[in-house]
């Protein structure tokens, strides 16, 4: 037995550790630690000053010095941010559709065990529709948390969901992990509204300072994550056999 309790033991030290080593993965990669910068990639302010003509550079932040070809920025400089649709059966009219909410969101993932439906009108569909690449984040609940649709599936969703699309093919997935980190040092909740219940509302979440850099090199880091992160994933996938 006192074996097996070491054996226990060390499975749940490794698995602290992986959690750990994906911290720091994301800790260096917004920082622009995780690959190494391509001296012929277009600027990032480049890049914002082409999305926006009216663009304003963000303060520093919550962030350390960044390379040069990096900048800060709001999710509002880069994409459409938009809340959904308010579930009110008693007002709302249209035919049937399924949408999403905070429950079917989880980090990186989407639950669809369970999908309800919510009464829209035809001049609403565009207005709450999910499409391929949409950034889905939860306004309540766990706050922050996150996940990319890549379904082609006609969905919708409720303003329990921030949908952010962005602009000149922004990665997602760059983003996506921008808001993991975000979320483990605490910087979501700081800036959430409410005492008892938090809440991302639009101004917290356009309050949120992000480091952006080149856009090739968003890919670039976003490949490296996902290589590395595959390989914790298996090592936890063999603990818990």
């Amino acid at each position: 037995f006192a074996l097996i309790d070491q054996i226990e033991q060390g499975k749940a030290d490794l698995q602290t550790t992986i959690k750990q080593a994906k911290s720091k993965i994301l800790d260096l990669a917004i920082h622009g630690k995780l690959v190494p910068q391509a001296p012929n990639d277009e600027p990032a302010i480049e890049l914002l000053k082409r999305i926006n003509l009216d663009f304003t550079p963000c303060d520093n932040g919550h962030s350390k010095k960044l390379p040069n070809a990096w900048c800060h920025c709001r999710i509002s400089d880069v994409s459409l941010s938009l809340l959904g649709k308010t579930l009110d059966r008693s007002k709302n009219t249209g035919n049937l559709k399924k949408y999403l909410c905070a429950v079917n969101v989880k980090w990186g993932i989407f639950d669809l065990a369970t999908i309800k439906e919510m009464r829209i009108e035809d001049t609403e569909l565009e207005r709450y529709s999910v499409k391929d690449g949409d950034l889905m984040i939860c306004e309540g609940g766990d706050v922050g948390r996150a996940a990319i649709w890549t379904y082609n599936s006609e969905m919708y969703y409720q303003n329990a969901l921030h949908r952010i699309r962005f602009k000149d093919n922004i990665s997602a997935h760059y983003f996506l992990y921008s808001l993991m980190y975000l979320k483990s040092i605490g910087i979501i909740d700081d800036v959430c509204k409410g005492v008892t219940i938090k809440h991302l509302t639009q101004n917290a979440m356009d309050s949120l300072i992000f480091n952006l850099p080149p856009l090739a090199e968003q890919f670039r880091i976003v490949q490296k994550i996902e290589e590395l992160f595959s390989v914790l994933d298996n090592i936890q996938k063999a603990l818990e056999v």
